[in-house]
């Protein structure tokens, strides 16, 4: 019983967070020493994500549960990903060291 209540604490308390959050354009705090010269930048429409500046680096969905649900090594300094197979809802993006949360229409 405890074990469920915590489990539906922590879907409310992400959800608390998503509500407040100021949309799904992304840019990493510049004063981030490994990448001051480059800014992960990330937007998204309807089922694509557009990244920029993260060549290299691993991109990683996770849903609410905290399952990964999608990873793929960014190849390019421009790139955008379809993730259509993701179902609607909300999830977690991971870029590197870099997380946001998302939600996909």
């Amino acid at each position: 019983m405890v074990k469920s209540q915590f489990h539906i604490f922590k879907v409310l308390l992400i959800v608390a967070c998503l509500a407040m959050s100021n949309g799904i354009m992304a840019q990493v705090n510049p004063s981030q020493p490994e990448m001051e010269q480059n800014q992960i930048e990330f937007a998204i429409s309807k089922s694509t994500i557009r990244i920029k500046n993260a060549e290299g680096i691993t991109l990683e969905i996770f849903s609410l549960t905290g399952e990964k649900v999608y990873t793929q090594r960014i190849d390019s300094d421009s790139k955008a990903y379809e993730l259509a197979s993701l179902h609607k809802g909300f999830y977690i993006v991971k870029i590197g060291k870099f997380t946001r949360k998302i939600y996909l229409p």
